[in-house]
């Protein structure tokens, strides 16, 4: 109890963002609503404040308690002082957005499956436009200090750009761009609608093209100050293939994308039932491991999986 009581206090003196530099941020967004966020979302969060000190990183919550009963919570919190947790106040996040309106008229929780996922995309893309910096998805994990230049994004599969990692300067115009075609673009019943296609959709036109794989063929590729890199940087395993992350002896797949690449993502929507068996050395553990250890040795406490 006494834990939960401690993070509390916590959570509310970090109640909203505000962050006192732009463009030096990294967010992570749970839209869940839980109180209780999974492990692979706290190594998330480890990893990127742990390979990124001097970068300010931000767990966003739409929750409005954080159940802290592992003590995991105000763990990373002490051992990262560049870590904070805070919760959101959506209406005024939207606030002087193309988005206010389409968040307000709550069309994207109406008649589809990922509302959810939906209100993440809306998130990710004002807050960087607010602030600035990088956005991650809680199902990836830092394995590099990131060094490249902001106004970055990457590719997720052929003829396709990922939102799951964005880098961008705040006040960036195609993060306004995406901000107007998430709410013209916006299809009930099509998963991505808000997310992948239109991000590769703004690109597209920002580069003045028709032809996503024309963006893909030589990369890093540049237009619109923006850069587009191939999917070995920021999520080297095929997510078609993504189940593989979690099978045993993964080191030789681990190697191959850390001389590459600065973050893995694990595709939650595909993995989010897969098991981490501790102790069979697969991509995810190995990565768990070495750069989210304090979340890892605390899933790992009680139960060889996780």
């Amino acid at each position: 109890m006494t834990r939960v009581l401690i993070f509390c206090l916590i959570n509310w003196y970090y109640r909203d963002i505000n962050p006192t530099r732009n463009d030096t941020n990294v967010f992570l967004v749970d839209t869940n609503c839980s109180s209780h966020p999974r492990y692979r979302a706290w190594c998330a969060v480890e990893s990127w404040a742990r390979q990124n000190p001097d970068l300010d990183v931000w767990f966003i919550l739409t929750s409005l308690t954080m159940d802290d009963s592992t003590g995991l919570a105000s763990l990373l919190l002490h051992q990262y002082t560049n870590l904070r947790v805070v919760g959101i106040d959506l209406d005024i996040l939207f606030r002087d957005t193309p988005l206010l309106e389409f968040f307000l008229s709550r069309k994207w929780t109406v008649d589809t499956t990922w509302p959810i996922e939906v209100l993440s995309d809306m998130v990710r893309v004002v807050v960087l436009w607010r602030w600035g910096g990088i956005y991650s998805d809680t199902d990836g994990i830092s394995i590099k200090p990131y060094n490249l230049s902001l106004n970055a994004v990457g590719v997720t599969s052929p003829g396709l750009l990922a939102n799951g990692f964005l880098s961008f300067t705040s006040h960036h115009p195609i993060l306004w761009s995406l901000m107007e075609n998430i709410k013209r673009g916006f299809i009930a019943e099509e998963w991505g609608s808000t997310g992948p296609q239109v991000v590769t959709r703004v690109m597209m036109e920002a580069c003045g093209t028709d032809d996503a794989m024309s963006l893909m063929k030589q990369l890093p590729f540049s237009c619109a100050n923006v850069t587009i890199y191939s999917q070995l940087y920021f999520s080297p395993f095929n997510f078609m293939d993504t189940v593989l992350n979690f099978k045993s002896d993964g080191k030789k797949e681990f190697d191959k994308a850390l001389n590459v690449s600065y973050a893995i993502h694990m595709y939650n929507k595909i993995t989010r039932w897969t098991v981490v068996q501790v102790g069979w050395n697969s991509i995810y553990e190995i990565a768990a491991k070495n750069f989210c250890p304090l979340t890892f040795s605390r899933a790992s406490m009680h139960s060889d999986f996780f």
